[in-house]
């Protein structure tokens, strides 16, 4: 089905008179035939539709939606469910509007935090494209993509695994997850690459990869997990708890406020490797990252140097009123670098990044995180003295109870002690030359 076809087709044919109709239907007649049978697709999925959605100023939110006569029933993964009418319209192309205030216009509604803008929702979808199992939409205000893919049996609690235990989507969730009995934790868990499984790690240390099936109420292991001396096999979503239960209600997916892994071997691997680009972190480092780069657009990457064997130029040289730059002397030495670096685009015209570092070494202090002043490959960089975005990145790394690092997937994920919602993906990279340069800064 091809809706944006036929709207197309109908518009053409309106446009000269003169022009006889190929077609045994005007033009009005086949939008509103291609609309209905949109709805009757909507209404015909036995377990309805999931939709991805990401508002413009917050993280991804999934649902499930079943259509009925003019309704709409949805549940979120937080256990959530409203209802809502929609109708499907030709307005400015076809459009498949949700009428009445439901948890997806709360995505919209400007008395929600950030106030004045809420979280950038939208309710309104111009269909773009029709397949059998999707039905592809942009957000009529914001011009961004998603979609509506046919629920199989039980893709509710799917969505709900996903958010509990998805360490890379993006979601306010801690990072362990252990099935808990007695309210001691009894095994480790980790949602598989392919979202539909669990890494169980069991308290003799075996680890293996255990599919899952998702059923009307919850879950089932394809093949049963030791628990505390007890076999599960069945976990069902208890709404009062937001989580997984057993049957009889003894064993529970919960959270782990701290890492059940022997870390030594890990961190030795962490170290192994000189220099590391930042590819992802937890959804409230994500938040920081969004707001300092709002605040310094030309944010490239951020980097970490571990005991970094690397040649260290050092550069003098002076910024006039006019803010142009003037070298007033260049040495070079060696050091052992071990920092975090926030590369930015170049202001002064110089070649290359410049970048803003703070020592691993350095006091923390409660009140003021001073960033050392750098510069890379001869570019010089501005201060972050005081900015609270990046102190809260810092703050991972260099809080007084250290970290947790789990290699996993290729990368390491850098977990904070004291805050397991809090974590940093480091990937390994070729060490780059220099690694880094030190300036003393001279202001006329």
């Amino acid at each position: 089905m091809a809706l944006p076809a036929v709207l197309a087709a109908g518009m053409c044919v309106g446009c000269d008179n003169e022009v006889d109709d190929v077609f045994d239907r005007s033009a009005t007649q086949r939008i509103e035939a291609a609309l209905a049978e949109c709805d009757a697709m909507l209404q015909d999925a036995e377990h309805g539709w999931r939709f991805d959605y990401t508002p413009s100023n917050s993280a991804m939110v999934n649902y499930v939606m079943r259509f009925h006569d003019g309704r709409v029933s949805m549940e979120n993964a937080e256990g959530e469910t409203s209802e809502s009418t929609y109708k499907l319209v030709n307005a400015e192309g076809p459009v498949l509007s949700f009428d009445t205030y439901s948890i997806l216009h709360e995505l919209a509604d400007p008395s929600e935090q950030p106030y004045g803008t809420g979280k950038g929702g939208e309710f309104e979808f111009i269909v773009a494209q029709v397949t059998e199992d999707t039905i592809y939409v942009r957000g009529r205000k914001s011009g961004n993509a998603f979609k509506l893919s046919r629920a199989p049996l039980g893709e509710i609690h799917h969505v709900r695994l996903e958010a509990q235990m998805d360490v890379d989507g993006g979601r306010d969730i801690a990072f362990f997850h252990t099935l808990q009995a007695g309210g001691q934790d009894a095994a480790t868990l980790f949602l598989g690459d392919d979202k539909r499984s669990l890494d169980v790690t069991t308290a003799d240390g075996q680890s293996r990869n255990v599919p899952v099936e998702f059923t009307a109420d919850g879950f089932r292991f394809t093949a049963p997990v030791a628990v505390s001396g007890a076999s599960v096999t069945e976990m069902k979503w208890d709404n009062s708890l937001k989580t997984f239960v057993t049957p009889d209600g003894n064993v529970r997916v919960a959270e782990a406020s701290n890492s059940p892994f022997d870390l030594g071997e890990t961190v030795e691997l962490l170290l192994a490797s000189p220099y590391y680009k930042m590819n992802g972190a937890s959804a409230a480092i994500t938040l920081q990252l969004v707001e300092f780069a709002n605040a310094f657009p030309g944010w490239q990457r951020t980097e970490f140097f571990f005991n970094a064997d690397a040649v260290v130029d050092t550069l003098k040289y002076k910024v006039d009123t006019q803010e142009q730059v003037t070298e007033l002397g260049h040495a070079q030495g060696k050091a052992v670098l071990n920092s975090m670096s926030f590369v930015v685009d170049n202001t002064y015209g110089l070649p290359e990044w410049g970048n803003f570092t703070v020592k691993r070494t350095e006091q923390v202090d409660a009140d003021e995180v001073v960033f050392v002043e750098g510069i890379r490959n001869g570019a010089p960089a501005n201060t972050l003295n005081r900015n609270l975005f990046l102190k809260n990145i810092k703050g991972v790394l260099f809080d007084s109870r250290g970290v947790t690092v789990v290699a996993r997937k290729g990368k390491f994920y850098v977990v904070s002690s004291s805050e397991p919602k809090r974590w940093l993906i480091l990937e390994p990279q070729p060490l780059p030359q220099p690694a880094m340069v030190i300036p003393t800064l001279i202001v006329q």
